[in-house]
């Protein structure tokens, strides 16, 4: 009888819509965490000059970055908050100086939730001084204004995700049906002793497709919110060291060395005689290649290829008697 109950409550449809919707948002919040090396990279472009002032730019456009990622990531994600549990603890970080920390909160004071927005506010001034100054491509300085509405747009989308959940009312719907579901199956599907003896049914002790059915729920569940301090959920400081370096590495390292002379490869010594190819070791021969193909496309035999043409032929000449 509570197995008839079961057939009442569509839990595949419930869990397959609430699952889907979870991984998709989860997901999103991936897509919307920054990389810094596409701004950068533009910056360097038009920002090439090695002297000491425009290298204190370039590290402080790098730094801003960084800064105003690392603003929002330890107000959504308890783990970066542990790390950083106050904001002057970014100046022993070496994101904050004393000035700048001192301006940041003042103006959070006036304008709550501003404090994230400051050093992007802070690297428009520095590109407008840059263009006043040294008058930049046109079009590579709008693109890295591009890249930077960009940064500062992903970056309010994470406040977004953090401020707006799944819906409560869905997931306690979810939550209520597979609950019952798993209730009314403890029950309903046990197995009775007549018909283990007359040998109709085997008697499963664990119940292993009501328990699958139980754990996806909790997949939904736990992939529900990606920043707190779980195994599985976003490695936001890996991700912050990681952009610092890579960040630096790029203004300051990358940008201030010198490119030698093209180097003559051997592709170059040998452009005349054949095409490059790639070597292979001996374990990469031993595996197996297999090349697209092009699947629309049938080799035709030479008896196939007259065929094919008589056929035609005798078809045109149909046609033409028809119309005559």
């Amino acid at each position: 009888m509570c197995d008839g109950y079961t057939r009442l409550i569509p839990l595949t449809f419930l869990l397959g819509f609430y699952v889907s919707n979870v991984v998709s948002r989860w997901w999103s919040q991936f897509q919307n965490l920054n990389w810094p090396e596409d701004i950068l990279s533009i910056l360097c472009t038009f920002m090439t000059a090695k002297d000491e002032k425009t290298q204190k730019r370039r590290h402080a456009i790098a730094r801003y970055l960084n800064l105003s990622m690392a603003l929002v990531l330890r107000d959504v994600s308890s783990k970066v908050r542990l790390r950083f549990p106050h904001v002057s603890s970014f100046i022993a970080a070496g994101l904050l100086t004393e000035k700048e920390y001192e301006r940041i909160e003042k103006l959070d004071e006036e304008c709550l939730n501003v404090r994230w927005l400051t050093p992007l506010h802070w690297i428009q001034q520095i590109l407008r001084k840059e263009e006043e100054e040294n008058k930049p491509t046109t079009s590579l300085f709008n693109h890295c204004i591009t890249e930077l509405k960009i940064f500062r747009q992903q970056l309010r989308r994470i406040y977004a995700y953090d401020w707006i959940n799944v819906p409560l009312v869905y997931t306690q719907v979810a939550a209520i049906a597979t609950y019952s579901f798993f209730l009314f199956t403890l029950f309903g599907r046990q197995t009775l002793l007549p018909d283990i003896k007359a040998g109709k049914e085997v008697d499963v002790i664990i119940p292993i497709f009501t328990i699958v059915q139980f754990l996806w729920f909790k997949v939904g569940q736990d992939l529900m919110r990606p920043w707190g301090q779980d195994d599985d959920d976003f490695e936001l400081n890996y991700i912050l060291d990681r952009n610092i370096v890579m960040s630096f590495a790029i203004v300051d390292r990358l940008q201030t060395e010198e490119i030698d002379e093209m180097d003559e490869d051997m592709f170059w010594k040998d452009r005349e005689n054949q095409l490059p190819r790639l070597p292979h070791t001996t374990q990469s021969r031993m595996l197996h290649e297999h090349a697209p193909k092009l699947h629309s496309y049938v080799a035709i035999g030479e008896k196939d290829e007259e065929n094919s043409c008589r056929a035609t032929c005798i078809n045109s000449s149909k046609r033409k008697r028809l119309v005559e």
